[in-house]
């Protein structure tokens, strides 16, 4: 599946929400976090509306950044995100309401007393929620769900806007990022957070390493710089940075670790080559996201891009 760019969609009377289905292991069948909404009286799955005002950095939240707070903030869950599942899309007052789910892990909770949004929350086994779950939309996602391999993610992002060449008189591998493009750093963190990103490679290119950094700093995660893929060594050299790029892979599937590449223009199809992905056009700062197999294969894939 490969759901469109965010910022592809129409806008028009359009109310944007996301949500999760959040499961859990246990020695029989996973269970499934589900909650009870009194204003509606209805079991139903967790999820939310997109906030649109500017957080603190400025940027309005993605709608993975939606789904992950409004897990939080219903349910008491700390999340991190897996496979995209399928869009609910239904009339409502205000005009068609658009609700982007997503496969996720639960990686801590915190008590939430009960309140009028929310005055109940359960795990079920499967079987009880194919019962007691109201809508059936929530039970057909909890079977997608259900039905995809365990995934990890595998990312790549383009660099965020840098300064104009025709603008920097030093070389070229030191040029900075432009305000716009720290800004869209920024905004990076929470999106990358959401996909619980644990291990970076990036360009050892200035311009790269900044996009990166805000992340990696926040949350304390391993970046490693390599200058096979700058520009200047990369661009016309694919098999040196395939072979970067898929020992990395390797390397931290053995460990499990969701990780992000990132790299410039004309380095990116031979990064995507070895991820075995055709070439796709990124914007600056914008992000690929592939939910890849035990295998390396693509599952899903979905695009994001800072509001900025």
């Amino acid at each position: 599946m490969s759901p469109k760019r965010d910022a592809d969609l129409p806008a028009e009377r359009r109310v944007l929400a996301a949500g999760a289905v959040v499961l859990r292991p246990t020695a029989g069948a996973p269970e499934v976090a589900v909650v009870h909404r009194p204003r509606y009286a209805d079991w139903s799955l967790p999820k939310g509306k997109q906030d649109v005002a500017a957080g603190p950095s400025g940027g309005v939240e993605t709608l993975p950044e939606t789904a992950v707070r409004e897990l939080a903030e219903e349910t008491g869950l700390q999340v991190v995100l897996d496979c995209p599942l399928d869009r609910h899309v239904y009339p409502v007052a205000a005009g068609t309401k658009e609700v982007h789910w997503w496969r996720a892990t639960a990686v801590a909770q915190q008590e939430r007393l009960p309140d009028e949004e929310v005055d109940q929350i359960a795990w079920w086994p499967v079987e009880e929620a194919h019962r007691r779950l109201t809508y059936a939309a929530d039970v057909a996602l909890l079977e997608q769900a259900l039905a995809l391999p365990p995934t990890r993610v595998v990312a790549l992002v383009r660099h965020a806007k840098a300064m104009a060449r025709s603008d920097w008189s030093l070389a070229d591998a030191i040029r900075p990022l432009t305000d716009r493009g720290r800004q869209q750093a920024v905004d990076l963190i929470g999106l990358l957070g959401s996909f619980g990103v644990q291990r970076v490679l990036s360009s050892s290119s200035t311009r790269c390493v900044s996009t990166v950094l805000p992340y990696v700093t926040a949350r304390g995660v391993a970046l490693e710089r390599s200058s096979r893929l700058s520009e200047e060594e990369g661009a016309e050299r694919a098999e040196s940075v395939q072979q970067v790029v898929e020992e990395f892979v390797q390397r931290t599937a053995d460990a499990g670790e969701n990780v992000l590449l990132c790299g410039h223009r004309p380095v990116i199809p031979h990064m995507l080559a070895a991820l075995g992905v055709p070439d796709t056009e990124l914007r600056t700062a914008e992000l690929l996201v592939l939910h890849v197999d035990a295998s390396g294969e693509a599952v899903a894939r979905e695009h994001h891009r800072p509001s900025r």
